[in-house]
């Protein structure tokens, strides 16, 4: 079917074949086509999560040190960055 899309072509080797024989205990009704979008779709929903988890636990890091090196950084020492380093 003519398409302006990027297309992908994936060979089926013997780890691809076993990942989607492994999906088809999942989702035993798809096509091997369907497994492998449904396979790309679990695995974009585990990046983002982790993504979002990788976050979460950067800004708990940075919350349990905020405050901790009084003196470090002067009063008005963002603002005399900006100041400096305009965007």
């Amino acid at each position: 079917m003519p398409t302006t899309l990027d297309r992908h072509t994936i060979t089926e080797t013997p780890p691809i074949a076993a990942m989607l024989d492994d999906a088809a205990t999942i989702w035993p009704d798809l096509s091997r086509p369907d497994l492998l979008r449904r396979l790309m779709e679990a695995g974009h929903d585990y990046v983002t999560d982790k993504r979002a988890d990788d976050r979460r636990r950067r800004l708990a890091a940075l919350n349990r040190v905020s405050g901790s090196m009084p003196g470090v950084w002067p009063p008005g020492g963002t603002r005399e960055l900006k100041e400096e380093w305009p965007a």
